[in-house]
């Protein structure tokens, strides 16, 4: 059972920032984010292949040079804004950048994207968990082992990651999420919630069924008279619509879905795109699900159709007590010259402290979903939106990023409540993993 598999990004990072080296020879703290760095350092190296050990050890005398590039091109994206905007020299970044991937394999995106460069942040880097350590790491670990629990003959795991099975488990267990019209593949339409002729003239949303990020989604606005306008401009009938739908699902099954709107307490902050709230759940030590850390997406640019974050959407962290949002930043990847805003960049619409609307209901529909129809994953990343009928789910991530979690909550995840259950989980993983090794 591999934690990392193939030549996936977060590997190639992992083995050229020398990760597996360095997060040996951390201290012993007794702390959550230890513990954790040091689960997926020995867990890692215990589980890859002996091809795979080689590869990494090649790879080590690269690592300086690797450093030395980042730190040069990362430098020149955001060094003198961040200068600008706290005094701290382009040299002193450099080293800082330097001493952080020696360290603690932190590499150079990450020092802008956590604000490093701030010295009290700087103080906690170890506390920060690394994407090369969750997200084809961890998760994986903790997902195939059920965190340490039983394994159940029926994994949820599938209807995560295709939308059309997600649409229907949540529908099974009585969970509110967005309808899906039409299904195309391979040139056939398939009408799924449509029992009608054609598309309805209502505004439409397209994405694809594996798609991450917002790629090759569109978002076709109904204009009268049978017409819809993408949202590139392009006017259409609803007949050249499926033709083109058809002709791309040779290479992509494709979703329709009616465009959704935010809640209209909030539509000031969507910029006319569906802004969502990603929320994080973790199985906690009674068995429970746990909402620990949430952060609300915004579209930037009216012209987008998706408020990816590392596509250079907006997020502000919220109170998940309250509901009540902090400052937003940009997260457009590796670069974040641009700061913190309390007020939305193009509509100017006050973010901070503004209050979402359906909070409560917001928590207890991710609660009651991941304890009813997806129990079997230890930790989950939700898109809900929030609409004038209440909360919707839009998707799970069964390896969420943390980056956005990190950078928005203004501070490391590894010690607070999300890294305590990660490590609480880690434990008992392991422990059930050698447990049932002695057996056999």
């Amino acid at each position: 059972m591999k934690i990392i598999n193939g030549f996936s990004i977060d590997r190639i990072t992992r083995d050229l920032s020398g990760a597996m080296w360095i997060l040996a020879r951390l201290p012993e703290d007794n702390s959550a984010a230890t513990a954790i760095h040091r689960c997926f350092q020995r867990e890692v190296w215990r589980e890859i292949s002996p091809r795979e050990r080689l590869i990494a050890c090649a790879a080590l005398p690269f690592v300086p040079f690797v450093v030395a590039a980042l730190v040069m091109v990362f430098t020149t994206l955001n060094g003198s804004a961040i200068k600008k905007r706290t005094g701290k020299g382009i040299t002193r970044q450099m080293w800082e950048q330097i001493g952080l991937a020696a360290r603690f394999a932190i590499l150079s995106p990450w020092y802008y994207i956590f604000e490093l460069h701030d010295d009290d942040k700087r103080k906690h880097a170890g506390e920060y968990l690394n994407r090369l350590e969750t997200k084809a790491g961890l998760y994986l670990f903790l997902r195939d082992y059920n965190g340490g629990l039983s394994i159940p003959t029926e994994r949820s795991t599938i209807c995560i990651k295709d939308k059309a099975r997600f649409m229907a488990r949540c529908r099974e267990f009585g969970i509110k999420t967005a309808p899906i019209l039409l299904s195309v593949e391979k040139g056939e339409v398939t009408a799924v919630d449509w029992n009608g002729p054609g598309l309805p003239e209502i505004d439409l949303f397209v994405k694809p069924l594996y798609g991450q990020g917002g790629k090759n989604a569109t978002r076709w606005d109904y204009l009268g008279s049978g017409k819809f306008r993408r949202n590139d401009g392009e006017v259409a009938t609803e007949d050249q619509v499926l033709e083109g739908l058809r002709k791309a699902s040779w290479q992509n099954i494709f979703l329709v879905q009616p465009r959704l709107v935010n809640h209209h307490e909030i539509a000031d902050l969507a910029n006319g795109t569906l802004a969502t709230v990603r929320v994080m759940s973790c199985r906690n030590e009674q068995g429970g699900f746990e909402v620990t850390n949430a952060v609300f997406r915004m579209a930037r640019n009216s012209a987008v159709i998706v408020d990816n974050f590392h596509a250079g959407g907006i997020a502000a962290n919220v109170d998940i007590h309250t509901g009540e949002l902090g400052r937003g930043a940009c997260g457009a990847w590796g670069a974040t010259a641009d700061g913190w805003y309390e007020r939305h960049y193009e509509t100017h619409a006050q973010i901070l402290q503004r209050k979402l609307p359906c909070w409560p209901e917001l928590i207890e529909l991710v609660q009651y979903a991941h304890a009813s129809a997806f129990s079997d994953q230890v930790v989950i990343g939700w898109d809900v939106a929030l609409l004038d009928s209440g909360p919707c789910l839009i998707e799970a991530n069964k390896a969420p990023d943390l980056d956005i979690i990190q950078r928005i909550g203004n501070g490391p995840v590894g010690n607070e409540r999300l890294g305590k259950l990660l490590a609480f989980n880690l434990r008992r993983t392991v422990e059930t993993k050698y447990a049932r090794a002695e057996v056999c």
